[in-house]
């Protein structure tokens, strides 16, 4: 059974506010900190993970405590910065010109001459290992940790270690979750879920136009399991109750956009309703095409078309479903597309889109830098789960996947 580790960053410190780097020092919790953590805790009450391991700095054992028993542990320091220590960024490209852009493309550095970059990335991945290593099947340990320490976890999920990767850091007690399964294989389940906080500040990130993703409700071919693709079919009873939740996960909507098929405008509706907006169609962000495998379960695709599916999803090929629809990698670039634009038409800075779960997956891998045979560093995202996107000066940035707390 998969097994999962569900990190979470500490609340914020008076540091994290006045925007200054803190590496391994201490220092107390701000105001909006303590509000995060009284948040925290009320929605980690009924949870029951195996066990929770922390950072032994003061900042992540305290964000801890909303847990009854907690196991420090070093590994998951933050990266130590040395000479950084309590300075701002603007203050750290004067102070040591160079230094912060290169640790931002990716670069092995030398963190404000303490700790190298590398050295850490691995760190983490053995503190990682070994919290997976002493895990039954089915559970779920909990480790409270570090914006950087959590991103060196996920760059390494997904194959993106020492790479400029499109993500943003953590939302302080934001939740990011990883899945293992039994052959050793790890994914990106939830990615930075801060849904339980009425503001989302993000330190080291990008300001813009936030794109929310979502994908519609359940729909009667969901539950049937066949590949909807460009057929249609209406929403469950479920399905309308899970984007009735999800329209409460975004604290706001200006604007709303949806693919044209019924399940998604009839998702886009409900979500819009407590906002006051209408949606607008955009054929953009239809579901990825299935060609002749429209509407078959993958066992009928399979008995359809053996070899082409073989050529799929055995050997990695990326080529066209059904023969006559879409390759994932077509969807994907359609779908960046699609977004880039009507965030670049749009003034407003909360925009919603409704679109579908294979056209979704293919649009944040593609954004993030990854091709086809990666895809599964991501899962399909949830019926009604929201990814969020940051848009600033046209360059995207990953800020949330999978988002869906009325699911958990």
């Amino acid at each position: 059974m998969a097994r999962y580790v569900t990190l979470i960053r500490h609340a914020e410190t008076e540091a994290n506010a006045a925007l200054r780097w803190q590496g391994s020092m201490n220092g107390p919790m701000s105001q909006r900190g303590i509000d995060q953590m009284d948040r925290l805790g009320k929605r980690v009450a009924d949870w029951s993970p195996a066990r929770v391991v922390a950072s032994d700095l003061d900042r992540t054992m305290i964000t801890a405590s909303v847990f009854d028993e907690v196991q420090p542990d070093p590994r998951w320091r933050e990266f130590d910065v040395g000479e950084w220590e309590g300075m701002r960024s603007d203050e750290i490209r004067v102070a040591f010109p160079g230094q912060l852009e290169a640790l931002m493309a990716g670069e092995d550095v030398v963190l404000g001459g303490a700790e190298r970059l590398s050295e850490f990335n691995v760190r983490i991945v053995e503190a990682f290992n070994s919290v997976v290593a002493s895990m039954g099947d089915g559970e779920e340990v909990v480790v409270v940790s570090h914006g950087g320490a959590i991103w060196a976890l996920v760059t390494h999920v997904l194959g993106q270690t020492g790479r400029s990767a499109s993500l943003i850091p953590s939302h302080n007690t934001a939740v990011t979750r990883v899945r293992v399964d039994d052959d050793g294989s790890s994914q990106l389940s939830v990615f930075n879920d801060g849904s339980h906080l009425d503001l989302l500040p993000t330190q080291f990130g990008p300001d813009g136009s936030v794109v929310s993703v979502f994908r519609h409700g359940q729909t009667e071919g969901n539950v049937a399991g066949r590949w909807q693709g460009r057929s249609d079919s209406p929403l469950t009873e479920l399905g309308a109750w899970q984007v009735e939740n999800a329209a409460t996960v975004v604290p706001s909507l200006d604007t709303l956009f949806a693919s044209p098929l019924g399940r998604t405008m009839a998702s886009a509706e409900i979500i819009g309703r407590p906002h006051r907006v209408t949606p607008t169609s955009d054929d953009g962000l239809i579901e990825m095409s299935f060609g002749s495998w429209e509407n078959m379960t993958t066992a009928e695709a399979a008995v359809a078309d053996p070899q082409l599916f073989d050529e799929i999803y055995v050997r990695g090929i990326d080529t066209r479903r059904g023969g006559d629809g879409e390759s994932f990698g077509e969807a994907g670039t359609r779908m960046i597309d699609a977004v880039a634009s009507i965030a670049r038409s749009s003034s407003d800075s909360e925009i919603g889109v409704v679109s579908h779960g294979a056209a979704i997956r293919a649009y944040v891998t593609e954004l993030v830098g990854l091709g086809f045979a990666e895809r599964n560093r991501f899962p399909v995202p949830r019926n009604s789960s929201m990814s969020r996107v940051v848009y600033n000066d046209g360059r995207p940035v990953l800020a949330g996947y999978n988002v869906a707390p009325h699911l958990d």
